[in-house]
């Protein structure tokens, strides 16, 4: 065995070393605070720049996400509402029918209840979700993009529920107890069943609006998730792994120390065997 009183290389290695594994030991350290397998580019520089991207994608779908769910609830509002005005319009029907068989004061009854139905539908129509009409012209109907880059996108219209000329509109003004039948307001069961017709067709179109935004919206939710997912397995970092890992280093720390004292040691050993002492 050599001794070298110039350098103690042995000491040197191992301060390498310890400096090595300080640096593991703060980057495991970091990343079970962070809970971020990447907290910089020198990191991953690659991972980090896909990262990123996934994030990106995953927050704007989480975004049209909520759009097409709001579009939807706006919807079913709409359906919700018109299933009460096919309720009505039925009731109205029966009120008519009972008029028309009834005499004196049981057609006055009549009458009042028909018009308070009116009154019903009078309100169904005015109804507004989130301050918009539910009911309203056609052309204020709007685009609900179900894709980041435009290309998917669903009408959600304002459905003309009492549009100028339509049965519906008939019923809302016609009299019950108009007898002329050449009069603009006199009302026939027919007119009854063709407002009716007209409100089951409007059912259907917010019924099959709903169930399109129901799709886009479950999908959209299906993506975000495995966006994040993916961002998760590039970006997070495992706990579990990290923190065997901080276990593996700061053993070999403190082996490193050691070391380093065993050789300063051996160091202080040569020195004190070059030191003769002198005779008495």
């Amino acid at each position: 065995m050599s001794f070298s009183i110039g350098g103690n290389y042995g000491v040197l290695r191992s301060l390498n070393n310890l400096r090595s594994t300080q640096s593991k030991m703060d980057q495991a350290l970091e990343r079970i605070s962070s809970g971020m397998r990447i907290n910089s580019a020198a990191d991953d520089a690659g991972g980090l720049a896909m990262g990123m991207k996934l994030s990106l994608e995953a927050s704007q779908t989480q975004n049209i996400q909520q759009s097409v769910a709001n579009a939807k609830s706006f919807v079913d509002a709409q359906s919700s509402a018109l299933s009460s005005a096919e309720d009505i319009v039925s009731e109205m029907a029966t009120v008519k029918a009972n008029y028309d068989a009834a005499s004196g004061d049981e057609k006055t009854a009549y009458a009042e209840e028909f018009s308070d139905l009116q009154d019903q539908l009078t309100m169904i129509a005015g109804e507004t979700f989130n301050g918009e009409n539910l009911f309203g012209n056609v052309a204020n109907s709007h685009d609900v993009s179900t894709t980041i880059d435009g290309t998917g996108v669903i009408n959600v219209g304002q459905l003309d529920l009492n549009a100028t000329g339509s049965s519906f509109e008939a019923l809302m003004n016609a009299d019950i107890t108009q007898t002329d039948t050449s009069a603009a307001d006199y009302i026939e069961a027919s007119d009854i069943t063709d407002a009716h017709d007209e409100v089951i067709g409007h059912v259907a179109k917010a019924g099959g609006t709903s169930s399109t935004l129901g799709f886009a919206s479950s999908y959209l939710d299906t993506k975000a998730t495995n966006l994040e997912a993916a961002r998760s397995r590039i970006m997070d970092a495992d706990i579990v792994e990290e923190s065997t890992n901080l276990s593996k280093y700061t053993m070999q720390y403190e082996a490193a120390v050691a070391a380093i004292a065993q050789a300063n040691s051996t160091q202080q050993t040569v020195m004190e065997l070059l030191l003769f002492p002198k005779d008495k």
